[in-house]
């Protein structure tokens, strides 16, 4: 019998989806661990050693490893997925795993081989992430074999307590500390990967939501770093994954895709918990009222409208990478979808906040914790509204041409 490319497109579907299933229902199961550790927590103001190590020890960081490097080789939609369900559990949990975990991936696409397959160490599980983006806070002096790196303290640290490397973006410059212009006339920057045992953590983050992600500032004590941990121009570097050949901005936004969409799912979970059989003024039975009915298959349809916007977007990004046709589009897509994605999430926090009524008013309860995390996690930078004039060009052109498919 003739197996038809349908078929086997099916085929492929079902393998791909109890593969993501298996990685998922993984995540779950450590779900108890994730509560019992939030105090502990919050007061050391980042997700537990335990919690990271449990992870590790069930090969959710090894997972997003193309096989010939001791991992899974699942793919970017799959990864997305566990960080939604890590977050569904804990916004600041799936946080720290988000961003170690795409922070590794990112700097293998960025690193020479030999120093990506030195931060997986002997048993794959090495980590890597921090600050990579805005004002360099550091500089590093050309020497034989490597840098001497020093930096001030730089913000937003996320989850680099539990890595081996950090990111510093650091200016290269002469032997009397002055900038060395590039062809355009403006400092050469260069991203680094420190070890950390380099680093120090100054422990300030004390933020109204995300509480638990270790976000503070650190800073790279001066020190000579081997030319292997440095960011190069070199495309030998690169491995034929997809997951290596996505470009800085794929990776750099699956930790707050991921997270929103946890965080989006645990509101609607609530929502639909906190309203059963329950009276709200002159309304008996919340939910058997239709105005609360219709609210909440609205916002439950804006959540699956957005998600699966941008996982498709994801997925066509990984489809093309594996055929060599990636492009600007699928990173213009790829942002797009997380941007509308946040925008969404406070739509279901507003509405969640509506319908739960007093529920929301304990400091320590389930939705002010949850608010508290929606408001920090959609303040950052990379997801506001402000970036839509930049890809505005690009989508303008799809949708002028006639030849161009308006769907993708």
């Amino acid at each position: 019998m003739t197996i038809t490319a349908f078929e086997t497109q099916v085929q492929v579907q079902a393998s791909h989806d109890e593969t993501a299933k298996k990685w998922v229902d993984i995540a779950r199961s450590l779900q108890h661990v994730v509560e019992e550790d939030l105090v502990q927590a919050l007061k050391d103001t980042v997700t537990t050693p335990r919690v990271v190590q449990l992870w590790k020890d069930a090969g959710l960081y090894r997972a997003q490893l193309p096989v010939e490097l001791g991992g899974e080789g699942i793919d970017y939609v799959t990864e997305i997925l566990i960080m939604e369900e890590i977050s569904r559990q804990d916004t600041s949990a799936g946080w720290v795993y988000g961003v170690s975990a795409s922070g590794t991936m990112l700097s293998g696409s960025l690193i020479p081989r030999e120093g990506f397959l030195d931060i997986l160490g002997a048993d794959f599980n090495g980590l890597a992430c921090g600050f990579a983006n805005g004002k360099p806070p550091g500089t590093a002096r050309k020497v034989d074999g490597g840098y001497v790196l020093k930096s001030e303290p730089m913000p937003f640290g996320s989850a680099t307590q539990h890595v081996d490397r950090v990111c510093c973006l650091a200016v290269l410059v002469d032997d009397d500390d002055q900038p060395i212009p590039g062809d355009d006339g403006q400092p050469i920057v260069r991203l680094m990967y420190p070890s950390v045992e380099h680093v120090e953590w100054l422990n300030n983050w004390d933020a109204s939501g995300l509480a638990s992600t270790g976000s503070g500032h650190y800073f790279v004590k001066e020190h000579v770093i081997e030319d292997r941990f440095v960011v190069t121009d070199d495309p030998s570097r690169l491995y034929s994954h997809p997951a290596f050949r996505q470009g800085f901005m794929g990776p750099g936004y699956m930790s707050h895709v991921g997270a929103a969409l946890g965080l989006a799912k645990r509101f609607i979970e609530e929502v639909a918990k906190l309203t059963v059989n329950k009276r709200r003024g002159l309304v008996p039975v919340l939910d058997e009222y239709p105005l609360f009915q219709y609210e909440f298959v609205r916002i439950e349809a804006e959540y699956q409208a957005a998600r699966s916007f941008a996982l498709k977007a994801y997925d066509d990004a990984w489809a093309a990478a594996e055929r060599g046709t990636f492009t600007d589009l699928h990173v213009t897509r790829i942002i797009q979808a997380a941007t509308h994605l946040h925008r969404v999430l406070e739509t279901i926090a507003s509405t969640a906040r509506l319908w739960a009524g007093s529920a929301v008013i304990p400091p320590d309860g389930v939705l002010a914790k949850l608010h508290a995390d929606a408001a920090v996690l959609m303040n950052h930078l990379l997801i506001d509204p402000q970036h839509y004039p930049e890809h505005a060009p690009a989508l303008l052109a799809v949708w002028r041409d006639d030849a161009q498919p308006k769907t993708f």
